[in-house]
Order: C-alpha cells, then sequence, then structure tokens
C-alpha cells in the first residue's frame, strides 16, 4: 500500500512538473478567489454591483478548479456532471452587474431570480445523478450571446441618456464595460472554435481561452474597482428626458412664451460660470433656473436644435476661445484654460473645439497671439 501511495505521489508531481497548461487555470483560481474577496468586504456606494462581480469571479473560480481538479485525476462526479451551470451563470450576472452600474436606483429583486432556472434545473438534474449538460450545452452559447447582446443595449441606451442629462461623459461613459463584454465575447467566441471547429492552444498545450479569460479577470477586478464614483447612474426620469428627445421630429419655431424661456436660459448661461462645473448635469441647471428637467430639456432640444452636454459645451469652447486669445495671465497653458472652462478630459477638449472653430486649442491660442 505504501508503495502504491508512494508511486501514485510521483505521478502526481511528474503530472504537475510538465502539465504547463495548468498553469493558467491555477492561476484564474487564485485570482479569481482573491478578487471576489476583495470586492466582498467593499461597502462602497457600488457595493451591489461588487457583490455581482465578486459571485461571477467566484463561479469562474470554481469552475477552473473542477477543470484543474480533473486534469490532476481528482475530478468530482457532480462537478463534471454540472459544468454547464457556470456558463449559463455568466450571462445573467453579467447582465445583471451591467444594470445595478447603469441605474442609480437598482435593487435585487426576487423577479431576477427567473434568470437563473436553467442552473437550478441543472443542479436538481445533477444532484439525482442525471447530467444533461451534453443534451444542452448549445444552449449554452445562445443563452451567453442573447445576455451580452442585451447587456451592450443597455449600455448604448445609459449613453444616449448621459447626453441628455450630463454635460460630461468622460467618467461616466462606462466604454471600459463595453470592452468587459468585449473581452467576454472574444472568450466566448474562442471557446467555440476550439469545441466545434480547431482547437486554439499555444505551445505546450496553453489554452488561448484561459489567457483571454485571465485578461478579463483582472480587467474587470481593476475596472470595477476604479469605476468613478462621482455619478452613480441614471435615473428614471433621465430615461424620460430621452424619451421626449425621440420624439421630437425636427426643430420647431418658439412661440411667445417659450421664446422667453430660451432667453432667459441664454442670458442666465451668459451671465453665470455654472458651465465652468464638469459635473453640471440637467437637474442641477433647472433648478437654478426654476424650470423643471423635462421642461428644460424639451426647450434646448426642441428649439435649440442640441442634447444638453452639446448645449453646456458650446459656452464651454466661446470661453476657452476669449480665455486663449485673451489670457488673464503670461503663460497660461490650454491646459489652465481647459480645466477652468469646465473640461476635465484633454482629448474631449480638443476634439469638441476642433469640432467648432476648425483650429485645435494650440494653433487658435497662436494665431490670436501672433
Amino acid at each position: 500500500m505504501a508503495k502504491s501511495l508512494k508511486n501514485n505521489i510521483n505521478k502526481f508531481h511528474f503530472k504537475v512538473s510538465i502539465n504547463i497548461s495548468d498553469i493558467i487555470p491555477i492561476i484564474i483560481v487564485f485570482q479569481s478567489f482573491l478578487f471576489a474577496i476583495v470586492l466582498l468586504t467593499d461597502n462602497g456606494p457600488k457595493k451591489a454591483s461588487n457583490r455581482y462581480l465578486a459571485f461571477f469571479l467566484i463561479l469562474l473560480g470554481i469552475q477552473f478548479y473542477a477543470i484543474v481538479s480533473n486534469n490532476l485525476g481528482l475530478e468530482s462526479n457532480f462537478l463534471i456532471s454540472s459544468i454547464c451551470i457556470y456558463g449559463f451563470s455568466y450571462g445573467p450576472l453579467l447582465y445583471l452587474y451591467s444594470k445595478s452600474l447603469i441605474y442609480k436606483s437598482y435593487h435585487f429583486q426576487a423577479a431576477h431570480l427567473l434568470h437563473f432556472i436553467p442552473v437550478s434545473l441543472i443542479l436538481v438534474f445533477s444532484g439525482l445523478g442525471y447530467s444533461v449538460c451534453g443534451s444542452i450545452g448549445f444552449l449554452l452559447y445562445i443563452s451567453l450571446l442573447i445576455y451580452i447582446v442585451l447587456a451592450i443595449r443597455e449600455i448604448l441606451n445609459y449613453r444616449k441618456v448621459i447626453r441628455e442629462t450630463q454635460s460630461t461623459i468622460d467618467q461616466t461613459d462606462l466604454v471600459w464595460l463595453q470592452w468587459t463584454m468585449i473581452l467576454f465575447s472574444v472568450a466566448l467566441l474562442l471557446d467555440i472554435v476550439d469545441q466545434f471547429l480547431y482547437q486554439m492552444d499555444f505551445v505546450g498545450g496553453i489554452s488561448s481561452i484561459h489567457l483571454t479569460i485571465v485578461l478579463l479577470v483582472n480587467w474587470m477586478f481593476y475596472k470595477g474597482l476604479k469605476q468613478p464614483q462621482i455619478f452613480l447612474g441614471i435615473t428614471k426620469m433621465d430615461e424620460e428626458v430621452l424619451l421626449d428627445r425621440q420624439n421630437i421630429t425636427s426643430p420647431k419655431v418658439p412661440e411667445s412664451e417659450e421664446q422667453l424661456e430660451l432667453e432667459h436660459i441664454q442670458n442666465f448661461m451668459r451671465e453665470h460660470d455654472l458651465y465652468t462645473n464638469p459635473q453640471l448635469n440637467l437637474k442641477e441647471l433647472s433648478e437654478r433656473l426654476d424650470i423643471a428637467p423635462r421642461r428644460l430639456s424639451y426647450l434646448i432640444n426642441t428649439f435649440l436644435n442640441q442634447n444638453f452636454m452639446s448645449f453646456v459645451n458650446d459656452y464651454r469652447i466661446e470661453k476657452a476661445k476669449f480665455q486663449l486669445a485673451n489670457p488673464t495671465e503670461e503663460g497660461e497653458t490650454v491646459l489652465e484654460v481647459m480645466y477652468d472652462v469646465g473640461f476635465n478630459s484633454k482629448s474631449s477638449f480638443f476634439t469638441i473645439f476642433k469640432q467648432k472653430t476648425g483650429l485645435t486649442p494650440s494653433a487658435y491660442k497662436d494665431k490670436h497671439a501672433s
């Protein structure tokens, strides 16, 4: 018996020492559980979002633990028979994670559990000793694709709302979340190719899918923790503003009352530097003007043919043009002007400035200096 045990140990060490392809899954297991613990202990404003991300990582860690165990001959019949529950869980978790980031008043509801009905059924069958993963595996890919599309649709709608209600998009556009979906889609595509067409392994049997997932795990953890807390999601009123905007078919001529409101808005914007606040939003400006947010948005969209962000940025660019042509102190830089007028992103400022003037801020400054 001792000899048999010794032989098994030697085989185990030999397998680990030569099986390089196991290294990446082990890293995924370690990182997934470690990052999940960090997220679960975070009590910031986006605690609900971090919970979804943590559950996603825990499931990923369990799945790759099952893969590593199987490779080392330590397989569990239950883990193997229920291997597809992970694929049916990732889609709903990513989708609900996206919604929790996007909506300010998001709360988990009992109805959300409906997304996990396939997972529950697979667990029940696996517990009874029946493996259904082999016969419904193709549905896993369909489920994932559907949830990816739903999440991306939510992100695109969110961006439209932001342009109608916020004066800047640089810290709120969730482009990193879109890239998360892209990375996840790449991993899914590689898995489909690997399963049905061609094995996607590199030298030493290292899986390209596993490498992509390592990148995804680190990207999600880093960006998930770094998400800006200045803006904590859109509200129902914000969505209603977008619906109002979409119902406007073409610019109209204002009536007398509407003309007075427009003049009041434009005079206020010229006389006050409220737009120099990078976080200015529709609600804040409406309170200062004593005009309901939806009414303010309607006036800007209908008679000025602009969304809120474009409307505010026009005043910022006009102020920037004046400061660049008439510097208040010697040696004032373009970046100083950028921050003074309310921009907090160099790329956005340069892009919008050139769209409005045909020149970069530096070229505009040099032209007027000469």
